[in-house]
Order: structure tokens, then sequence, then C-alpha cells
């Protein structure tokens, strides 16, 4: 394993693992989490892993991605050694606390099967990296790449259980008060706070009307 202290992109406290800057907070610098880290960053098709009750997972890093970064964080129930209450973070939140900046997914426009047209709410389908992202749910979201932005939007990050369940990780993003062809387009998709787990309905008049309670729920985000 590739180790050194050094300073990184965000100043003291980080180390290089391999090809990736690594951020690990000082109660969880021990070598079971170093050694995890190292696997995590060899590991070409995974986004995320843990370690007993740490969750790390892999982030573009600044000026174009480079160093790319891994990410420690307690999962939810967590309690750091030495505080006198739970610390329950929310992923995205916390995400957004180590990298400086909310944490984000780039990927093209593509076709999809129109399904989102056909509830009434016109999606934006991304192609993805990885087959297993560190993020799963819906999420409010700020998009990047397109004309007029950054646009507000409705995300769905995961596997789709209700409509044609995939294998591979989809990104869906309903943009709100936006309405153009931008198949091709190259966009940044930035996950600013997560409403819900993806869940599976009995049918599609009930995922509809989840998406209307969800679209909702992301214009009081965004106090629109």
């Amino acid at each position: 394993m590739n180790r050194t202290a050094w300073t990184g992109p965000c100043g003291e406290g980080w180390e290089a693992i391999g090809a990736y800057s690594a951020r690990i907070e000082a109660p969880f610098r021990t070598p079971e989490t170093r050694q995890a880290l190292a696997t995590l960053a060899a590991a070409r098709d995974s986004a995320f892993a843990s370690c007993g009750r740490l969750r790390l997972f892999k982030a573009e890093g600044p000026h174009g991605g480079r160093p790319p970064l891994l990410l420690v964080q307690p999962f939810a129930a967590a309690r750091l050694p030495g505080a006198s209450a739970p610390a329950p973070l929310r992923a995205v939140e916390a995400a957004a606390r180590l990298l400086g900046r909310p944490y984000s997914i780039d990927g093209r426009v593509v076709h999809g099967d129109k399904i989102g047209r056909q509830l009434g709410f016109h999606t934006a389908n991304i192609r993805i990296k990885h087959e297993r992202p560190p993020l799963q749910g819906v999420f409010a979201v700020e998009v990047r790449g397109l004309p007029g932005g950054p646009h507000r939007g409705a995300a769905n990050l995961g596997y789709r259980p209700t409509a044609h369940q995939v294998v591979r990780a989809l990104l869906e993003v309903h943009l709100l008060d936006f309405s153009a062809d931008i198949y091709g387009a190259h966009l940044n998709v930035r996950f600013l706070h997560k409403l819900r787990d993806e869940m599976k309905f009995p049918d599609f008049n009930a995922l509809k009307a989840q998406i209307a309670s969800d679209v909702a729920a992301v214009k009081a985000y965004f106090q629109l």
C-alpha cells in the first residue's frame, strides 16, 4: 500500500493511498481503515465500501478531478469517540462537509424508455461510470452544463424497482421549469439533499403520486 503523509487538496490531514488522496479524521486513523481504503482504491468498478461502522467512498477531486479522493464517514448510527451523543450524519451533507463542496456525478444524457414522460415528469437519463454508486435514493440536486444554469431538479439514483428494474444503477433527473432536447449533453449533477430511499410501488399510479410529492418537496427545499 502506497501511503505517505502529505498536504492534500484541502490542507493538512490528507494521505496518498494509491492514486487517490484520502482524508481520514483522527478518530478513524487505524490500520484497518487504511487497508480498506487501499482495497477500494484498487477496485476499478466499486465506488464505495464499508469498514466496521465506517462508510468509504470515491469522489472526484478538484481541478478536473485530480487527484481523485477517498472519503471516510460514520454510518448514521455511529458515535464519534469522546462524543456525548450520537452523530447522525447524513451521507449527502457529510460528503459535502468532507469535500468542501456537494458530492457530484458527471455523465452524458442518453435515450431511456420514456417512462418518466408517460408519468408526466420528463427526466434526463444520465449514463454514469460506476455500477455501484456511493449514494442511492431520491435527491434535491443542482445540474450544471446546460444554458441558463445551474438548474435545480429532483433526481433518482438507483435501480428503479417499480418500472423495469435494472441491474446497473441509473441516474434520472427531472429538471424544474426546464424543457429542451438535451440528448448528448454532458452534465454535472450535484447532490444537495436526500429526500428518501428508493422504494417499490404497487403500480404506476402510486409511483406517479410519489414523484409528484418528491417534486413538491424539492421545490420546498429550494424555496420555489
